[in-house]
């Protein structure tokens, strides 16, 4: 009602201008729509805006219109496709649900055709995006951080860390509480999640306003962000590396892990074809032109993934680290086997071949329950126990918050890329160097075991 009040006012109130152009947008032109809705109401309640009124807007339900003739302004309500809509001139735009946008092209459009307007406003309206990269998300973040005075954020929204019975946090993310929101009923869907907790990352994201994916990803966030140090590995030490390769052309990530006792710092590498990159960006919803330019992400020409490139990084990474071993999925490795040969580069597969010195251990890493279940354990106790650090690889970030465990009816997990359309291939790599280090680190633990109940034995 207050948007509804609001485009009244720029269609004939006290900021109207000349020739104003005013259009609502959502993901669908029924959501889009219930901005007209309530503005019809208003129009139709109010005797100064009727057509002998001193005020008079015409209203159009079929195309969702609101027309001013005195000044040539009118209000509409916009369908989602946004290649109909270059060539707008808008006084003022209203994104509504911005969070359920495929993709941030009619935003995009909406925000860059303003540039003719003396005094132009954007209003977005929306529970946040669970995805850190949605566009939205961003905007948040930026303009909480921003020193602009053209952007102004309203983020009613609970801590991360609020329990979800906490009635101060429901006031937190709901300001229309006790108002034309019934506690009563947020009550009774508190008490629902809380027993269902399949439930509570839905209650967290619609209710919380928390950035949570209603599928909750196997790392929350706030875990996530608690591990950040800014720690790395560092040149000359041991590690265990994991790759995870793509197909044709999506992501392609290396991941390694300190093999220092206590601890697990990561660095991550990624690869993606450049001719796809900007395509991508917009299926994935991911800035991967902004991380390449970053250095986060490394885009090899053409439009399928070359192997032969990343035999070569490989090389050269292990030219920097004392790699133990190198965890891989056995889909496509033939063809990274193919490009080590090629350029010279010594492997042999452990359980396999006979080991010999100077050449590169690589370890098979199946993506089934049975390798992946002990992986995922492992690098949840890392984060547990705090001892997993990282930089903040906002591409490692991205596929940690689309990662999500599954289960089979033994209860072990593994990551599952069908349960979402983003990708997580650092995420998976990420577990699969972890449950490497922590696989190889049982027998010695084993032996210390031994030896301290030895102790014990001698000393009674």
């Amino acid at each position: 009602m207050l948007i509804a009040a609001l485009v009244l006012a720029h269609l004939v109130g006290p900021v109207a201008e000349m020739n104003g152009e005013i259009y609502s947008a959502a993901t669908d032109r029924e959501q889009a729509g219930q901005v007209f809705k309530f503005a019809r109401q208003l129009v139709e309640a109010e005797p100064e805006f009727a057509p002998d009124g001193s005020l008079p807007i015409t209203v159009v339900p079929s195309t969702k219109t609101l027309v001013h003739k005195p000044n040539g302004s009118f209000y509409r309500a916009l369908s989602a496709e946004a290649g109909t809509k270059h060539g707008l001139n808008p006084s003022v735009w209203i994104y509504d649900e911005l969070a359920q946008a495929r993709d941030q092209e009619l935003y995009e459009v909406l925000n860059t055709s303003q540039g003719a307007r003396k005094e132009p406003l954007g209003i977005v309206i929306s529970t946040q995006s669970p995805d850190p990269e949605h566009p939205l998300s961003k905007l948040i973040d930026d303009g909480l951080v921003a020193n602009d005075r053209t952007v102004l954020v309203h983020l009613y929204c609970a801590d991360d860390e609020a329990d979800i019975d906490d009635e101060a946090a429901w006031r937190a993310a709901n300001p229309a509480l006790d108002d034309f929101r019934s506690i009563d009923d947020l009550r009774a869907l508190a008490v629902q999640a809380g027993r269902m907790k399949t439930m509570e990352a839905s209650f967290r994201n619609l209710y919380l306003n928390q950035r949570v994916d209603q599928t909750s990803p196997l790392i929350p966030r706030s875990e996530w962000k608690a591990c950040h140090s800014g720690e790395t590995l560092v040149d000359g030490e041991d590690v265990y590396l994991a790759l995870d390769l793509s197909g044709v052309h999506d992501l392609t990530s290396l991941v390694g892990v300190s093999a220092a006792v206590g601890e697990e710092r990561v660095k991550a590498w990624h690869w993606k074809p450049n001719d796809f990159l900007f395509d991508h960006a917009k299926r994935d919803r991911a800035p991967y032109d902004l991380w390449a330019k970053e250095g986060w992400l490394e885009t090899p020409p053409g439009r399928a993934i070359d192997y032969s490139y990343v035999a070569v990084r490989i090389a050269e990474i292990r030219e920097t680290y004392n790699v133990r071993g190198l965890a891989y999925d056995r889909w496509r490795i033939e063809q990274l086997l193919v490009e080590f040969q090629r350029i010279g580069v010594d492997v042999y597969i452990d359980g396999k071949d006979k080991p010999f010195d100077g050449a590169l251990r690589l370890v098979p890493w199946g993506q089934g329950y049975r390798d992946m279940s002990p992986a995922v354990e492992a690098l949840e106790a890392s984060f547990i126990h705090r001892r997993f650090k990282h930089d903040d690889n906002p591409v490692l970030s991205f596929c940690f918050a689309n990662a999500i465990a599954v289960s089979d009816a033994s209860g072990n997990r593994k990551l599952d890329k069908s349960k979402t359309r983003f990708r997580i291939d650092g995420a998976v790599a990420t577990a699969m160097c972890v449950g490497l280090k922590a696989r190889e680190a049982e027998p010695e633990q084993a032996d210390i075991d031994d030896f301290v109940n030895n102790m014990i034995t001698i000393t009674w």
